[in-house]
């Protein structure tokens, strides 16, 4: 169509050319006269040249955009897959809350539950502190060592243990589970009666305190 009005010699390196040179042609008919360039037939190629062109051009800018879209998917997927794993860490976090307040028959945040467990190992410290009392007195530093605890020191130790440990059952998960293993073997120790000291038993305190902590790096 190009060579027929004599823009062109049809090859692909020369269309270019002929297209621009088509679309002066087509600015000059319009200036020239609509009515007499369709009654000539001109402006009527020259319009479907246009036509041509544009549908052309739209055909590789779409297959630009494709490729680009190609070029880029693994990116998207990636995006689009953030909130997924949003909503599925949050989801879950917020099942094993609402699933430890179901067994708790309690709704209440695990930081409150936390603190309430610090409150039952400083009852337990208490407990260990004060079997000393009475050595205290005679300011006898081995006895004290060595002292163990009564059967009625005991039973107040076993008393906030098993509260502790309740509240440690019901809140893993969250509660890292291997963190809560090592407290229970933890606190199995510390019954060893008439084997280990107060003491020592403070000390063994101490550590589960220490790891009890480490729970709110987890909330």
């Amino acid at each position: 169509m190009l060579k027929d009005l004599g823009v062109g010699d049809g090859t692909r390196a020369g269309r270019a050319s002929a297209l621009a040179s088509a679309s002066r042609m087509y600015e000059e008919e319009v200036a020239g006269g609509a009515i007499r360039g369709i009654v000539r037939g001109r402006v009527a190629q020259l319009m479907l040249i246009q036509i041509q062109q544009l549908k052309a051009d739209l055909l590789q800018a779409m297959d630009q955009i494709d490729n680009l879209v190609d070029a880029n998917r693994l990116n998207v997927q990636l995006v689009a897959s953030i909130p997924a794993v949003l909503i599925l860490f949050w989801g879950t976090r917020a099942l094993f809350l609402l699933w430890s307040n179901v067994r708790m028959k309690d709704l209440r945040l695990p930081k409150d539950v936390h603190a309430e467990m610090s409150d039952y190992l400083k009852s337990m410290e208490e407990v260990l502190i004060l079997a000393n009392h009475e050595t205290d007195s005679s300011n006898n530093t081995a006895a004290s060592r060595g002292v163990c605890l009564g059967p009625k020191d005991m039973g107040k130790l076993l008393l906030w243990m098993h509260l502790y440990l309740n509240l440690l059952d019901y809140m893993s998960p969250p509660f890292p589970s291997k963190n809560c293993d090592s407290i229970h073997q933890s606190m199995q120790k510390m019954l060893m009666q008439g084997q280990m000291s107060t003491s020592r038993q403070l000390e063994l305190l101490k550590v589960i305190q220490e790891k009890h902590a480490d729970f709110l790096k987890t909330l």
